[in-house]
């Protein structure tokens, strides 16, 4: 009895681990070859994975991608560590060299961001988000550039949720942030106020967050957020290395 349940776990681990390391969401077929696991065996193990959150099933496709869940576990792991005296440093510093608020942002397992870190400007007007706040990941800069860094099953379920016209819009933003890894907006979210975001990346390369820069806009505004970006890209670069 004991070695039947040691063999389930360890199939429903291998499971896990395929979909983490390999791109895309799979089908039951790929994954039972792969894993040289029967196909019954296969969609039962997945089917139980998907009930309990570790999985998630593309309604349209079929395929399997990782759950939500393990969101929320590398959250508690980044919690768990000195996770904010090794980049507090940088944000101070980029804070400082920007003079406006600079907030990291983590990904939730709801597929919010919310601000964990935040370090506001010391000039008389600024910009302060909150720590705690939270902010659906389709909406500002550095929703965008989590969301554009996810596998396409997480994506989806973001995409899904929003009216064609807009979707179609934020796809062709996201494929931009993928290639010029930042992303800009100006009083999306909230009127007078700017942000230039960058994603920052944990262990194999995974997007955890992002880092944002924001102001009124009045003085941080599209023309004064380019002179900084090559800034926040190298910091956004130094913070990932520190957490991988």
């Amino acid at each position: 009895m004991n070695t039947k349940i040691s063999s389930t776990v360890q199939r429903a681990i291998k499971i896990i681990n395929y979909l983490n390391e390999t791109t895309g969401p799979q089908g039951i077929k790929n994954i039972s070859d792969n894993l040289n696991i029967s196909p019954p065996i296969t969609h039962r193990l997945l089917t139980t994975l998907k009930m309990d959150g570790l999985v998630f099933q593309d309604a349209d496709s079929k395929k399997y991608s990782l759950g939500t869940i393990f969101i929320d576990y590398a959250n508690k792991i980044v919690t768990d560590v000195p996770f904010v005296s090794i980049i507090d440093p940088q944000l101070i510093n980029l804070r400082d060299e920007t003079q406006e608020t600079v907030g990291f942002y983590m990904l939730t397992n709801n597929m919010i961001r919310m601000c964990v870190i935040e370090h506001v400007s010391n000039q008389e007007i600024s910009r302060r988000a909150g720590v705690g706040n939270r902010i659906p990941l389709h909406l500002g800069s550095s929703g965008r550039v989590i969301l554009a860094f996810l596998s396409e099953g997480l994506q989806a379920q973001v995409l899904n949720l929003l009216p064609e016209e807009e979707r179609e819009i934020l796809q062709q933003q996201l494929e931009t942030i993928v290639n010029t890894r930042y992303s800009i907006n100006e009083e999306e979210i909230t009127k007078n106020v700017a942000a230039l975001s960058a994603p920052v990346f944990g262990a194999k390369g995974k997007v955890i967050g992002a880092i944002s820069i924001s102001g009124p806009v009045f003085r941080w505004n599209k023309e004064s957020m380019e002179q900084h970006i090559s800034l926040l890209l190298k910091t956004a670069e130094n913070i990932s290395k520190s957490l991988q």
